[in-house]
């Protein structure tokens, strides 16, 4: 029998799979600044705009842009891979394959995926907790 979507599948969520894990327990390969600095920045930027507010004074509007590094490449190709792995998954099980390897190709597409939504949660939550002991500890809340 023919398996080749499944197989490519399995493939390509084994590479995505691989590469979120790495990224993970390897990464950030781009320079970061420290923890201490974006919690610093954050909280003085949060205090100084709850001031304004509350004194009437209008606050600032910032935009943000996103800057392109290695590590926002690693996640976009991680969900790439990801997607084509499933997309392959279900495409092979249209096309009677079987079940086992369209199944397989298509949870490892969506546990590559998954991984980098958790990690990125767990990490958004931590920091979080962390600005919002800060603003604690120096007297805002």
């Amino acid at each position: 029998m023919n398996i080749k979507f499944g197989n490519l599948g399995v493939v390509f969520g084994g590479l995505a799979l691989m590469l979120a894990l790495v990224h993970f327990w390897g990464g950030p390969f781009s320079p970061q600044p420290t923890m201490e600095t974006v919690v610093a920045e954050k909280a003085a930027s949060l205090r100084q705009a709850a001031i304004d507010a509350l004194s009437g004074k209008k606050v600032v509007e910032t935009t943000y842009r996103k800057k392109i590094d290695a590590d926002s490449i690693i996640n976009i190709v991680t969900a790439i891979l990801g997607g084509i792995a499933l997309i392959l998954g279900v495409v092979s099980f249209t096309q009677k394959e079987p079940t086992r390897v369209a199944g397989g190709a298509a949870i490892l597409g969506v546990s590559a995926i998954a991984f980098q939504f958790i990690a990125m949660a767990v990490m958004v939550l931590l920091a979080i907790l962390l600005i919002s002991a800060v603003l604690s500890s120096i007297g805002v809340g």
